[in-house]
């Protein structure tokens, strides 16, 4: 490889790389709020429960998750293992969601101690994710 071979695949890679570093948005603040809007929906859900709410609108309280599986899902450029990580994270969270409202609306209606601690804990995946997401956009190796 001569000199200027090497000069146009620098350049190609550096084109490449910044090609890259434009689909390397990480949207964090958005997902520390989609953590935020499902803490709040889930204790404000919780808190004013009555008899006669509809049991289909915790459904409706999943919107953040569905959200939060689309911009994973959606990412062109992550860290190694991220994907995998995400995955569970939301997996985790929606299985700590379905415990709380199930357990919650059969036993704990209106009860704040249930459901203030419940909403935090189905809000932590979102917050997770934005730390990871936060944390990788600091790590200069694993940017493209």
């Amino acid at each position: 490889m001569d000199k200027k071979e090497a000069s146009e695949a620098l350049s190609s890679a550096d084109a490449i790389a910044s090609r890259m570093q434009g689909k390397n948005r990480r949207p964090g603040p958005l997902v520390f709020l989609l953590g935020l809007a499902m803490t709040l929906m889930t204790a404000a859900y919780g808190l004013l429960i009555e008899p006669s709410t509809p049991h289909s609108l915790p459904i409706l309280l999943l919107i953040p998750f569905f959200a939060l599986v689309i911009y994973t899902a959606t990412r062109p450029v992550l860290p190694r293992h991220y994907r995998t990580l995400y995955a569970l994270t939301t997996t985790t969270g929606a299985a700590v969601y379905s415990l709380a409202v199930t357990l919650g609306t059969v036993y704990f209606s209106g009860e704040p101690l249930w459901w203030v601690p419940a909403a935090v804990l189905c809000g932590l995946p979102f917050f997770v994710i934005g730390v990871l997401d936060r944390k990788a956009a600091r790590t200069p190796g694993t940017r493209p």
